[in-house]
């Protein structure tokens, strides 16, 4: 076994914070769709191995569980299928959520900024997020994300993730999105800045 996969996971799991199985639920749906379902139980072999023995068929998805899970059952999957990083599944997470689609599908953008905040509690019960359109510059909005630190892998998760709800909310064939501010840098917060046409 991989001494430092081994390590991480003893650090991740230490760390406190809980998220809803529907988001779990998602990282399994994920796998099945890029690579079927045989790898959804190597994922499920090699978490055990890791002292995290997830069966995503026993997952509720309102029920909440440990965020370390699924954020270890990422860095696991993207060493097992040789991902290059987890900006892919963040930017697909919301496609496998029924409620995230239809939800932010038909929010206009102010009212999307002011709900980001209570939308995130309902599925993570730590961190907070906030958007922020910009009143200085003309089609710039800012989400920024306070109290979250369990792996720098995560950073592109959440631009994948943040693009993809933009895209749902920004009537725009061009949206970027850069992460300007990065805990692991030395910041107090993850800050996201989006720019679209």
């Amino acid at each position: 076994m991989n001494k430092s996969l081994k390590e991480e996971a003893e650090k991740l799991l230490q760390i406190k914070g809980m998220t809803k199985g529907s988001e779990i639920l998602t990282l399994a749906h994920y796998i099945e769709s890029k690579h079927g379902k045989k790898e959804v139980w190597t994922l499920e072999r090699k978490l055990e191995e890791l002292g995290c023995p997830i069966h995503f068929n026993e997952i509720e998805p309102a029920i909440w569980y440990p965020e370390s899970w699924i954020v270890l059952g990422m860095i696991v999957a993207k060493e097992l299928f040789d991902w290059k990083d987890l900006y892919d599944i963040g930017y697909n997470s919301p496609v496998f959520s029924f409620g995230v689609r239809v939800f932010m599908k038909f929010l206009p953008l102010k009212a999307f900024v002011t709900q980001i905040p209570g939308y995130w509690r309902k599925f993570l019960d730590f961190g907070e997020i906030e958007g922020l359109i910009s009143t200085e510059e003309k089609n710039c909005g800012t989400v920024r994300l306070k109290n979250y630190m369990f792996h720098p892998d995560m950073c592109l998760y959440f631009a994948g993730f943040f693009l993809r709800l933009a895209e749902y909310v920004i009537k725009s064939k061009k949206i970027t999105i850069k992460e300007t501010k990065c805990i692991y840098k030395g910041d107090s917060y993850h800050e996201y800045v989006f720019k679209w046409l």
